[in-house]
C-alpha cells in the first residue's frame, strides 16, 4: 500500500498523530514577502502547511518589491481570512522586518518621531492581523540599543556559568555607551582600557585623610556649582600634592578598569559581599561624572577667570566715571583760554583726583577718559558674555553628565512605554473582531541577534514584563481597569516570540573552558540555551515560535536539522509546556523545502501511509525520489487533481499524464 495523500488531508494528518509525538500539524511556515500575500498564503496552503504567516518587508509606504501590511485593503484581507478559515489553517503576522525595536533608536541618538514611525508600523501590522487572519501573535524584532556583553554576561559570571564576549580582546577594551534621557543623545562611553591622568591629593599627615581648602574659620571652601553633581569631592575644592623641585601637580595615571577594582574593593570590605548591578551601573556613572568633570574643571577656569575680571572691570569703570566727571567740571569752572594750559601742561594734582592713571603724554583728560570708558564698557561686555556662557555651559554640562545612564536601561524604558502602547491597541483591535478571530491577538517581541539589547533570553524576558507593566498602568488610567483585571489583559496581549535561530547565534560568542573541546563547548552551550528557554516558556513569556536553523554564526534560515541548533529538543520541551505555534522561517535558498524537511527532521513520513513490514518509515522514499528529479510525475491524485467540475475545454482536457506521455511519444 503505498497512495499519496495532500500534505493537509485530514487522513495523513490523523495517521501520522496516531504514529508520532510530533506530525505535519505542528508546524507552519512563513509566507514569501515579495510575492503578494493571497496568492503567498494559497502556495503554502498547497505546500501542506496548516500554519501560516504574513511576512512584510515593506516599511513606510509600500511599493511593487516590497509590500506592507497596507498594501491590501479591506476585500484582499477578507479573501485572506477566508480561504484560511476554508481549508483550516491558522495565521499570524510578521509586521516587518525593518522594525528593529521600539525604543527610537536612530542612528547616534534617540529619536521619538522614529519611534512613533516604528510603533505605526507595528499597528499596521495589528490591524491586518485583525481584519485579514486568525488572530495569534504580531511579531516584531527587538534589537533596542548595542550594550557589551562582557560585562554583562561574563564580568560577574560565577565559575561554570555560561559566559559570552563579543571578541577576544572585549574584556579590556569594551565600551559601555551612556545617553542622556533628556537630549537623548548617546553619550562618550566610558572605555574600560581608557587611562586619564589624577592629580593626586594631598594626605593630611595627622588624620591620613584627603587635604581640602579651608576658610579662616577652619570651613571646607565649596565651589556651588560643582557641589551637586560632584561624587568624588562633594564639592569641596582639593588640595594637590605637588613636586617641591618642579612644582608641578603629582598625577596618578588610572583606567576604568582599575577605577572599577577599586570601588569594589570598597563595597566588599564595607558590605562584605559582591557589588549589585545597580552599584556597578553607579561605578560607570561615577567614574563617566569624575572623567568629564576634569574637563570641565579645565574649562571653568577660563569662566571664572572671566568672571574675576568682569568684577574688576566694573571698579575700574566705576574710577573712570569718577575721574572724567570730576574733569568736565573742572573744565567748566576753567575758561577756554586756560584750559590749554591743562591740557599743554597737565595738572598732576588733578590726575590724582578719581585714582585713575593718566598718561602725562596726555593733552586733553577728558577726551583720554571718554575713549577709556567706552572700550572698559566694549571689554566689560565681552567679559560678562565670556563669564555668563562658561557658568551657563559648566551647569548644563553638569546636569547632563549627572542625567547620564546606561544605553540599555533608556532603550529598554522607551521600550516598555511603546509596547504598552501598542498592548492597548491589540487589545482594541481584538475586542473589536473579536467574532472573527480564532485566536485572540498578541504582540509578540522577537528575540535577534547577540550585539543588541532584546536578544538575551533575559532581555526578553525584561522586555515582556516591562511591556505588560506598562500596558496594565495604561488600561488602569484610561479606561479604569482594575489591577487584576489589567494584569490579565496584558499578559493575554503580550508574549513573546522565540526565534530558535536567532538564539542559536549566541553560539560564536560563547567563552570555552580551558582546554575544552568543540564538541564539550557545544554541549555546554546547547544546555545554556535549552535551561534559559525553558524558563521562559514554563514562566509564560513565550506565546510563539519560529523554527529555523544554523550553524551558530549567522542567521542563515536553513532548514531544520542542516545545522547545530537544538531544535528537536527546544521544540519538545516548548511543545510539553503547551505551546503549539511553530513557524518555520524559510531562507532564500530553501523557500520550498523548509517546512517539509522540518516534518523530515521530525520522522514524519509526510506523503504515504505507513504500513508496519510493507512501507518504510522514511521521507525520503518520497521527498528526495520525487522533487529531486526534473521528470514529471506519471500520475497526481488527491487535491493535485484537477476538480471533475473543470473537465473539458476551456479547461482541464481530461487526459492524465500517462496519456500524454502517450502522445509525447
Amino acid at each position: 500500500m503505498n497512495d499519496y495523500y495532500s500534505p493537509q488531508s485530514k487522513e495523513l494528518k490523523e495517521i501520522d498523530r496516531m504514529e508520532r509525538e510530533f506530525a505535519v500539524d505542528d508546524f507552519g511556515a512563513s509566507t514569501n514577502p515579495f510575492q503578494h500575500q493571497t496568492e503567498a498564503l494559497k502556495a503554502r496552503i498547497f505546500h501542506g502547511a496548516n500554519k501560516v504567516e504574513f511576512s512584510f518587508f515593506g516599511y513606510g509606504k509600500s511599493h511593487e518589491k516590497q509590500f506592507t501590511p497596507e498594501s491590501f485593503g479591506k476585500r484582499e484581507r477578507q479573501d485572506m481570512r477566508e480561504l484560511a478559515e476554508f481549508n483550516k489553517v491558522e495565521t499570524s503576522t510578521h509586521a516587518s522586518v525593518g522594525i528593529n525595536g521600539l525604543s527610537g533608536l536612530s542612528q547616534n541618538r534617540f529619536d521619538e518621531h522614529h519611534r512613533k514611525e516604528s510603533i505605526d508600523e507595528v499597528k499596521k501590522a495589528v490591524h491586518f492581523a485583525a481584519q485579514a487572519t486568525t488572530g495569534g501573535a504580531v511579531v516584531f524584532h527587538a534589537a533596542e540599543a548595542p550594550r557589551p556583553l562582557f560585562s554583562e554576561y561574563a564580568r560577574y559570571k560565577k565559575e561554570g556559568e555560561a559566559r559570552f564576549q563579543l571578541y577576544p580582546t572585549e574584556e579590556e577594551e569594551e565600551i559601555i555607551l551612556l545617553v542622556d534621557p533628556i537630549e537623548k543623545e548617546i553619550m562618550r562611553g566610558v572605555k574600560e582600557n581608557a587611562p586619564i591622568a589624577l592629580p593626586v591629593q594631598k594626605i593630611d599627615p595627622k588624620t591620613g585623610e584627603p587635604m581640602y581648602l579651608k576658610d579662616e574659620n577652619g570651613e571646607y571652601v565649596k565651589d556651588e556649582i560643582f557641589e551637586p553633581y560632584d561624587k568624588i569631592h562633594k564639592g569641596k575644592i582639593p588640595i594637590y600634592d605637588y613636586d617641591e623641585k618642579t612644582g608641578d601637580i603629582k598625577t596618578r595615571v588610572i583606567t576604568f578598569t582599575k577605577f572599577r577594582e577599586e570601588e569594589e574593593k570598597k563595597i566588599k570590605h564595607k558590605y562584605n559581599r559582591d557589588p549589585t548591578k545597580e552599584e556597578r551601573e553607579e561605578t560607570i556613572k561615577k567614574f563617566f561624572q569624575f572623567q568629564q568633570t576634569l574637563q570641565l574643571q579645565y574649562h571653568y577656569g577660563f569662566g571664572k577667570q572671566a568672571e574675576r575680571e568682569y568684577m574688576e572691570g566694573l571698579e575700574h569703570r566705576k574710577k573712570i566715571i569718577d575721574s572724567l566727571n570730576f574733569y568736565k567740571k573742572l573744565k567748566e569752572r576753567i575758561p577756554e583760554s586756560e584750559w590749554w594750559k591743562l591740557k599743554r601742561q597737565g595738572d598732576l594734582k588733578a590726575r590724582g583726583i578719581g585714582r585713575v592713571y593718566i598718561p602725562p603724554e596726555v593733552e586733553d583728560p577728558v577726551e583720554y577718559l571718554e575713549d577709556s570708558l567706552n572700550e572698559v564698557d566694549r571689554s566689560l561686555m565681552y567679559g560678562r558674555e565670556l563669564a555668563l556662557s562658561g557658568r551657563r555651559q559648566t551647569q548644563e554640562a553638569l546636569k547632563k553628565i549627572d542625567r547620564a545612564t546606561p544605553i540599555q536601561n533608556y532603550a529598554k524604558k522607551k521600550a516598555a512605554e511603546s509596547m504598552g502602547e501598542i498592548g492597548e491597541y491589540v487589545w482594541q483591535m481584538n475586542v473589536q473582531h473579536k467574532k472573527d478571530l480564532k485566536n485572540p491577538l498578541f504582540l509578540a517581541p522577537e528575540n535577534l541577534f547577540p550585539e543588541t539589547y532584546g536578544s538575551h533570553p533575559d532581555e526578553l524576558r525584561e522586555l515582556v514584563e516591562n511591556g505588560r507593566e506598562a500596558m496594565v498602568k495604561r488600561l488602569e488610567k484610561y479606561y479604569g481597569k482594575s489591577k487584576q483585571e489589567a494584569k490579565k489583559l496584558a499578559e493575554n496581549h503580550i508574549k513573546a516570540t522565540i526565534d530558535i535561530g536567532h538564539m542559536n547565534t549566541w553560539r560564536k560568542y560563547f567563552i570555552a573552558k580551558p582546554g575544552e573541546s568543540i564538541q564539550e563547548r557545544d554541549k555546554r552551550f546547547n544546555q545554556w540555551l535549552l535551561d534559559k528557554t525553558k524558563k521562559l516558556v514554563d514562566e509564560g513569556i513565550v506565546g510563539h515560535i519560529h523554527v529555523n536553523d544554523n550553524f551558530g554564526f549567522n542567521d542563515e534560515h536553513l532548514s531544520a536539522g542542516d545545522g547545530n541548533a537544538p531544535i528537536k529538543e527546544f521544540i519538545e520541551q516548548a511543545k510539553k509546556a503547551g505551546l503549539k505555534n511553530f513557524i518555520v522561517e524559510s531562507g532564500s535558498i530553501n523557500p520550498m523545502r523548509a517546512l517539509p524537511d522540518t516534518w523530515a527532521h521530525f520522522g514524519s513520513p509526510v506523503y504515504h501511509i505507513h504500513v508496519p513490514g510493507v512501507t518504510r518509515d522514511t521521507w525520503t522514499d518520497f521527498w528526495h525520489s520525487y522533487f529531486g528529479r526534473t521528470e514529471k510525475p506519471r500520475y497526481i491524485v488527491g487535491s493535485y487533481s484537477p476538480s471533475q467540475d473543470f473537465r473539458g475545454a476551456p479547461f482541464y482536457s481530461g487526459l492524465d499524464l500517462e496519456g500524454l506521455e502517450y502522445f509525447e511519444k
